[in-house]
């Protein structure tokens, strides 16, 4: 019953390099892009490289000089809002308060030998980051958030076959007693938590010692990533907190001789810039910035104001889009020019597939078929199977499922439309700052579109929420479609009643326990992540694999019988632990707390053919029934599941309400009398309650029947967007919802 919400943050965009290697399935590319390097050429370079040349070490003695001379550097520079200790009357109920923030990022660009390189020398982009904070602890939630760090403390892999990359971090800590007294956290205190193998990351852990409510802690955190013929990822500056932030500074220096874009999105300031003789500086700094981010309900995404820093070169390994070709910084650019960089992308990643066994098999069964759904239903579903299979994508990359996809329906001569837009997890289409942030989509003719191969996805018709009712255009021409012309659409949404979790709870006393049988049907988005949580390898393919002729896991594993059954016996094996612990989580999840007995878990039906995922779960509760005297106590209010219970400055809002997607949640509540008891109808009665306005239904009636209490329990989100003008009527359905979780039937003694 608790609703799923839209993300709170972490705006990502994946690095996106120039060729495509699926290591989860074995679909081969025969024809490599020619504006990448020749790859033959570097792997001999770096097989030389590896036996011939001995490579240096990074260890921890290394590390640890490191850490002093940053720590030394950063505690000494002279930072005026950092010593402020003031902290205005009108914060003393928050949970904490930054008095000081501050962000620097450093990013050059240097050629450099390699004796990796077959040309003697790559570029590399050097970049350091330093994030600090001073914050106020006001009270144990602050406490236990900030009592721990754990981090990584460095990285060296080799990249490609031009030698190793850098990556290195540093945690400073500082704890400021309300006395005044301050004392920096000796390194002695932190603790490897992985060694790892030679070369590959470590990391560390760092619980702060003699921390507590009414202190302040000064840490920062310091980044280096040195990284050769690749960018780095984009750098993300959020003006906004869950706590309010009385001072932060944003200050970058960046080579002039790279292409430096940033877009200011959801009303973020423009950066101040200016240059020097090597650099382009930018700056921003903001005070008093009281507004925090609510923690129900809430897109940074789309509402929180941020920039977006993204800054590349033209490194060999990379797809180097127009956009960025020019040199220098280019405040919020032109979208149409980096729209047009993402179809010239997908054109130029257009290879020509050589397919494993399986897939042909199904390529060559489509043939046959009439409609052009039904072969691209047959198709995408193939893929559909593999990916809840391996719990990762078949076509790892978005831009590999464009072109395989695409290339798909071309051989069964299916006509489409191919279509970009974003996530929720990125800026709008219109918004656009970076190709690398576009997802693309492939439209049947009918208007049915297919997006990438995520292990998560509903399947059937299901557009997965993360893209619905997004901005994108389309082309539909079959080839040149990075000409144009493209026009504008919004991917479809979906409807309450699409998405729907029904549960059915049947519920008898055992002396002081409840045994509960719980059966859960969802529809429509609710499936999301179902599938490859809950079904063995096994009952996947005995339900998704039947329409290519798979009667079991191992022949879908296209191995020899023998090599074939072991694999499946392992599978076996490990789905057995991994599917009880999930099913394990899930009713702690509904509860709040962990069965005394799980009795039986099972799963029905597997979100096939556009039929719903159902599961059942058979387990023992404590706690739900007491005794009074001689009567029983039953907390009926606990079987619906957890409900959000908001308090103090999260029931005042100035911001609309953010939902994953509108949603419906039945649950039906089937309480078995034990014999010699009843309830009265009048105290059944109480139970009842309605709220229905234009942004939520909640409502739950009672009644008596045959020895039996049944409670039914409605909560609809009528939304995906619910305005802040409408909170109050959200507000109180809530309150209705948390409230009905505290009632309780009183079984009368006859």
């Amino acid at each position: 019953m608790a609703r799923r919400l839209q993300r709170t943050g972490g705006i990502e965009a994946e690095r996106l390099i120039g060729y495509t290697n699926e290591e989860e399935c074995v679909i081969t590319i025969e024809l490599i892009i020619n504006r990448f390097t020749d790859m033959r050429k570097l792997f001999i370079t770096f097989l030389m490289a590896v036996f011939v040349f001995p490579v240096m070490a990074f260890d921890d003695k290394d590390y640890k000089a490191y850490v002093e001379k940053v720590k030394k550097e950063v505690w000494s520079r002279d930072m005026p809002q950092f010593k402020n200790r003031n902290v205005p009357p009108r914060f003393n109920n928050e949970s904490a308060v930054i008095l000081a923030r501050y962000e620097e990022a450093i990013v050059d660009q240097k050629r450099k030998f390699s004796i990796y390189a077959s040309q003697g020398f790559v570029k590399q982009i050097n970049s350091t980051h330093l994030q600090r904070y001073l914050i106020k602890i006001n009270d144990k939630a602050a406490l236990e958030k900030f009592s721990t760090f754990d981090y990584r403390k460095f990285d060296r892999p080799i990249y490609g076959g031009l030698g190793r990359d850098d990556h290195r971090t540093v945690l400073g800590v500082k704890v400021i007693k309300a006395d005044g007294r301050e004392k920096e956290v000796s390194s002695d205190d932190y603790q490897d938590v992985e060694e790892g193998k030679k070369g590959k990351e470590k990391r560390a852990k760092l619980a702060v010692p003699d921390l507590q409510v009414g202190d302040m802690i000064d840490y920062f955190v310091y980044d280096i990533d040195n990284v050769k013929e690749e960018n780095i990822p984009p750098l993300s500056f959020v003006f906004r907190s869950e706590y309010p932030i009385l001072d932060y500074q944003v200050h970058c220096e960046i080579d002039k001789k790279l292409c430096t874009q940033y877009r200011a999105l959801n009303g973020a300031p423009n950066f101040e810039a200016s240059q020097n003789d090597d650099d382009i500086l930018l700056d921003a700094h903001l005070k008093d910035i009281d507004k925090t981010i609510p923690k129900y309900g809430y897109n940074a995404i789309a509402q929180a104001p941020y920039a977006l820093l993204y800054i590349t070169g033209k490194v060999e390994m990379s797809y180097v889009p127009e956009s960025t070709k020019k040199k220098g910084l280019q405040a919020n650019p032109s979208v149409e020019v980096i729209q047009n960089d993402a179809w010239h992308l997908w054109s130029d990643l257009t290879f020509s597939w050589s397919l494993e066994k399986n897939l042909d098999k199904a390529l060559k069964q489509a043939k046959t078929m009439t409609g052009d759904q039904v072969k691209a239903d047959y198709l995408y579903n193939y893929c559909l199977l593999y990916s809840f299979l391996s719990q990762r994508s078949y076509m790892k990359r978005e831009t590999s499922f464009a072109s395989l996809f695409g290339s798909l329906l071309d051989r069964v001569k299916v006509p489409y439309d191919r279509v970009s837009t974003t996530s929720w997890g990125d800026e709008p289409y219109s918004q656009l700052i970076s190709y690398a942030d576009i997802t693309p989509a492939i439209m049947l003719k009918n208007g049915k579109i297919y997006f990438p191969v995520y292990p998560y996805f509903a399947g059937g018709d299901v557009i997965p929420s993360a893209f619905q009712n997004r901005e994108a255009s389309r082309c539909d021409l079959p080839k040149k479609f990075y000409k144009g012309p493209f026009t504008a659409m919004k991917i479809p949404g979906s409807k309450a009643e699409d998405n729907v979790t029904a549960t059915t709870i049947k519920a008898s006393v055992d002396a002081s326990l409840l045994h509960i049988v719980r059966q859960s049907t969802m529809t429509g988005c609710e499936k999301e992540g179902m599938v490859p949580n809950f079904a063995t390898a096994e009952e996947i393919v005995s339900s998704w694999g039947k329409p290519y002729g798979y009667a079991d896991y191992a022949a879908i594993l296209d191995e020899k019988p023998a090599k074939a059954a072991a694999f499946a016996k392992e599978r076996a094996e490990q789905d057995k632990k991994d599917i009880a612990d999930n099913f394990k989580d899930e009713i702690e999840g509904y509860h709040q707390k962990a069965p005394v007995k799980i009795n039986a878990t099972q799963v029905t039906t597997y979100g096939n053919d556009n039929q719903p995922f159902i599961y059942q779960t058979d387990y023992t509760m404590d706690g739900l029934v007491k005794k009074a005297g001689k009567n029983l106590t039953i907390s009926v209010g606990q079987l619906i599941g957890p409900q959000k219970h908001l308090e103090g400055r999260e029931r005042k809002r100035t911001e609309d309400v953010y939902y994953d997607y509108p949603s419906s949640y039945k649950v039906t509540i089937d309480l078995e009398l034990p014999a010699g008891y009843s309830v009265s109808d009048e105290s059944l009665q109480k139970l009842n309650t309605l709220v229905d306005n234009a942004a939520i239904h909640f409502e739950t009636k009672t009644e008596q029947a045959k020895g039996k209490v049944i409670i039914n329990v409605e909560k609809v989100y009528k939304k995906q967007v619910v305005p802040v003008a409408e909170w109050d009527k959200l507000l109180e359905a809530l309150d209705r919802a948390y409230a009905f979780t505290n009632q309780q039937v009183i079984l009368k003694k006859d």
